[in-house]
């Protein structure tokens, strides 16, 4: 699947449905009584990189924040979470 991030089209490997649901579990530890739990949304985008299958290659130029901002924009299309209703 095609992923766009970074100004660039990312080429990612499908989620399946499993996986899917792996990602929502790791994503409810993410928010515990409104504040962010960091480590919990480390793991959840360390999933994120796996499951897509890129690799250090692919992040080898790149800052922390711009593998976190590609590595979240893959995760919101493997939830099929509309930009709109993401905020972006």
């Amino acid at each position: 699947m095609i992923v766009k991030s970074l100004k660039k089209e990312w080429n990612v490997n499908d989620c399946t449905h499993g996986e899917r649901r792996i990602l929502h579990y790791l994503n409810i530890d993410v928010w515990i009584d409104g504040k962010q739990n960091v480590k919990a949304y480390g793991k959840l985008l360390d999933e994120v990189e796996r499951i897509s299958g890129l690799d250090e290659e692919n992040f080898k130029d790149m800052s922390m924040t711009d593998m976190d901002i590609l590595l979240q924009a893959i995760f919101l299309d493997y939830q099929k979470v509309s930009k709109k209703k993401a905020g972006g």
